[in-house]
């Protein structure tokens, strides 16, 4: 999850679907800094749970994707010092989601409010066109 080489593991299978993030299957943080996004708290530690559908990782799936992040940290320091990093980069880009979601809203809300002057400049200008007509 350092390297930029590619993504580390496979995308959810078609059949597993996304677990919205509110869901109330969620119940366990995958790590303390990102509070929000959450695992089921089952018998399983959390990261045998896939981040996105929930469902339990088997070690098998993901051999050669362990062996790789094993030869890059082999020390436990090495992989939480990785971890954390990971960790603050995906709370840096849920940041960024956040304030282009806040940007995006906003300028929905001031074209809204520009259409509706616009519309009541609109049907001034009709009432005044249509008594302006001689009956």
């Amino acid at each position: 999850m350092v390297t930029s080489e590619g993504p580390l593991l496979s995308p959810p299978s078609e059949s597993a679907s996304t677990v919205p993030l509110d869901s109330p299957v969620r119940t366990t943080a995958v790590h303390p800094d990102l509070p929000e996004i959450q695992v089921p708290g089952g018998p399983l530690p959390i990261y045998s749970y896939h981040p996105i559908t929930c469902q339990p990782i088997e070690d098998q799936d993901f051999r050669a994707e362990l062996e790789q992040l094993r030869l890059e940290f082999p020390s436990k320091e090495a992989a939480l010092r990785a971890q954390e990093q990971a960790a603050k980069e995906a709370r840096r880009k849920i940041e960024e989601v956040e304030k282009k979601r806040e940007q995006v809203q906003k300028a929905i809300d001031k074209k809204i409010k520009e259409l509706d002057t616009e519309m009541k400049v609109l049907s001034k200008f009709q009432e005044v066109k249509a008594s302006d007509i001689p009956s």
